[in-house]
């Protein structure tokens, strides 16, 4: 019947630059020569990364090729930049209401892993 909601699991991909920022005092430093840092990939296992998670996808992947495709900048007073490029396979759901004039959404969700 038109009353019953049809909802349809489709996937999506996204290749992305993954951004993220916050600010970790331990890490603050003085210099007269340069106000941050620009650190490569091997330091990224050094330092506290918040633990970010995609609770839509099916899988992801990091680019590696032909080095780690991340960037971590460090300022003096501790702010951090990371990014990296992913390719997320992501799940969406379709609600079909009003088939074929429905209007779809499909958002990349994320948050914390706690």
């Amino acid at each position: 019947s038109l009353s019953q909601l049809l909802l349809l699991g489709k996937e999506y991909q996204i290749d992305i630059f993954f951004a993220q920022t916050w600010t970790d005092s331990r890490l603050r430093f003085n210099s007269t020569m340069k106000k941050s840092l620009t650190l490569n990939s091997n330091m990224v296992g050094l330092i506290w990364i918040p633990d970010t998670i995609f609770r839509n996808s099916k899988t992801a992947e990091a680019h590696w090729i032909t080095t780690p495709n991340q960037l971590l900048r460090i300022w003096n007073d501790g702010k951090i930049l990371y990014t990296l490029r992913l390719t997320i396979n992501a799940e969406c759901q379709l609600q079909l209401h009003n088939f074929p004039m429905d209007k779809h959404s499909c958002p990349l969700i994320f948050s914390s892993c706690k």
